[in-house]
């Protein structure tokens, strides 16, 4: 989350080139596992922050959570093979699983919206998920993705 929000200052429309560099800087040490140093930065912060556009598909929706939701997977009504709900189950199993340990996935054949519900066991392989999905396309259809706080029982 911290380089969400390092992302979106070095985007600040009054953000310098120097506050760029700082940020981006700070931005790769903490990718790297490298705490922020004790020493206060000479350079300031922006000012503002960018409006986030909830109406952008490669933006993640929601508080942070071990439980995404994945809209525009499927469309029921192209579907035509007898076992594709456990065919999609299976394929999106297998891409989840690259940014963490999937505890629990649900389909939701019956309803329109493509929507897959899954659950990791930790908050970062969700979040890593969430945000390698969101916005990404998959047989015609861009992905949206948003953290729930839990996942229906079925």
């Amino acid at each position: 989350m911290a380089s969400r929000v390092l992302a979106y200052q070095a985007l600040s429309p009054d953000a310098s080139k120097n506050q760029i560099i700082a940020i981006a800087e700070e931005a790769v040490n903490l990718a790297l596992g490298i705490l922020p140093s004790g020493t206060p930065s000479t350079v300031p912060l922006p000012i503002s922050l960018p409006p986030i556009d909830d109406n952008n598909p490669k933006c993640v929706k929601g508080d942070l959570s071990k439980h995404i939701l994945v809209r525009n997977m499927f469309d029921k009504d192209e579907e035509t093979e007898e076992n594709w709900a456990e065919e999609i189950k299976a394929e999106f199993e297998v891409e989840s699983s690259k940014y963490g340990t999937i505890q629990n996935v649900i389909v939701v054949s019956n309803e329109v919206g493509g929507k897959i519900y899954a659950k990791f066991d930790s908050i970062e392989g969700a979040a890593s998920c969430a945000e390698n999905l969101a916005g990404r396309w998959f047989d015609k259809r861009q992905l949206q993705v948003e953290f729930v706080d839990e996942i229906p029982s079925r």
